[in-house]
């Protein structure tokens, strides 16, 4: 089932969990936080600690990193401490493998944006990888001062890429983050099973499981899948 993408000019895409795998950097942080827990006395092994993420993450949790530690203990000078002890790895992170050819693929038929919550150097970072000349417009938290869920995010990309909300559809993995934010901006969105833009929804139908996170983008093969449905013969 094609994807209906009739009146759309611009597709807006997060980045983490949706373009690229934060897995191995999450992973290495969450391997620093067990260690500097373990010099305090606290035993909690790094699976512990992603899976105290992934249920920070369910409730959506604003800032889910940063509040993992609570489930361990409620020491401030340990939380402080093990805040303090290393850093998180981004270099670890990578494209998906599906990217850059769902990307090449729908750059001649879409104008191509991205709205994601990130440090500063998010072109720099699109440039490492390769994937910087796909996007015209690139608006990210850490170079604006603003983040999602605020809908001035969207607003902003918007603007810069000239677009009416109508004209857009919104790709990302987080419901509270890009899902109902893009609804409050007006964007085609994945909230709502029954809308004909709904991204993530589309997938959902295909037999994806329904999670919080919406982590359907993980793997970029549902939304090749989806929006380039008819085309195998290119």
């Amino acid at each position: 089932m094609a994807l209906e993408l009739e009146g759309v000019r611009w597709l807006f895409f997060d980045l983490g969990y949706t373009l690229i795998n934060e897995d191995a950097a999450a992973m290495g942080r969450l391997s620093q936080a067990s260690d500097a827990l373990k010099q305090r006395g606290i035993d909690a092994s790094t699976d512990k600690l992603h899976d105290a993420l992934e249920a920070a993450s369910a409730r959506f949790d604003p800032s889910p990193f940063g509040n993992v530690l609570q489930a361990f203990t409620d020491d401030e000078d340990v939380i402080a401490f093990v805040r303090s002890s290393g850093r998180y790895p981004k270099e670890l992170e990578a494209p998906y493998p599906q990217a850059q050819r769902l990307l090449a693929r729908l750059e001649g038929r879409y104008q191509l944006g991205i709205i994601a919550n990130q440090p500063p150097g998010t072109a720099e970072r699109l440039q490492a990888y390769g994937l910087s000349g796909y996007f015209e417009v690139c608006v990210s938290s850490g170079d604006i001062g603003i983040s999602k869920p605020d809908a001035a995010i969207f607003h902003l990309a918007l603007e810069q890429a000239e677009c009416a909300p109508g004209d857009a559809v919104m790709v990302g993995d987080r419901l509270d983050n890009d899902i109902r934010p893009a609804k409050s901006a007006r964007l085609p969105h994945g909230a709502n099973p029954s809308g004909a833009r709904t991204v993530a929804a589309a997938s959902v139908r295909m037999g994806r499981r329904r999670t919080p996170r919406l982590r359907i983008w993980t793997n970029l093969q549902p939304c090749s899948m989806l929006m380039l449905a008819g085309d195998e013969a290119d």
